[in-house]
């Protein structure tokens, strides 16, 4: 992937994955507290909080967003470190970040569809 292309996607992601991860926590704390109608300015009640949080869209649109993200955020990183000179290193970044993200992709995956 291009460095320009990377970035791209970094900051496309960036505003959905942060509403997408508001949306959760403000949801789980909506399922614990009363606090969180207010913080919400009283659109969020439990009977709301539920559905939201336990929603398979929503939790697995959060991971695609954040493997998007990581992924595409490795990416610009790695090519910066290979105008460094450091080819090995910037290979050895991409791939573990890499593996790591298909092991969290496999794991949200089977949680969610079991398996």
């Amino acid at each position: 992937m291009k460095a320009k292309t990377a970035l791209r996607f970094v900051e496309w992601t960036s505003l959905p994955l942060l509403l997408l991860a508001w949306l959760l926590v403000i949801s789980g704390y909506g399922l614990t507290s009363e606090a969180a109608r207010n913080v919400s300015l009283g659109l969020l009640t439990f009977s709301r909080s539920q559905p939201i949080h336990l929603s398979r869209l929503v939790k697995l649109g959060f991971v695609f967003l954040l493997v998007l993200h990581t992924y595409a955020g490795t990416e610009v990183l790695a090519k910066k470190v290979e105008k460094t000179g450091h080819q090995r290193l910037a290979a050895l970044i991409e791939y573990s970040v890499l593996a790591f993200l298909i092991y969290v992709g496999w794991i949200a995956v089977n949680g969610e569809f079991g398996g």
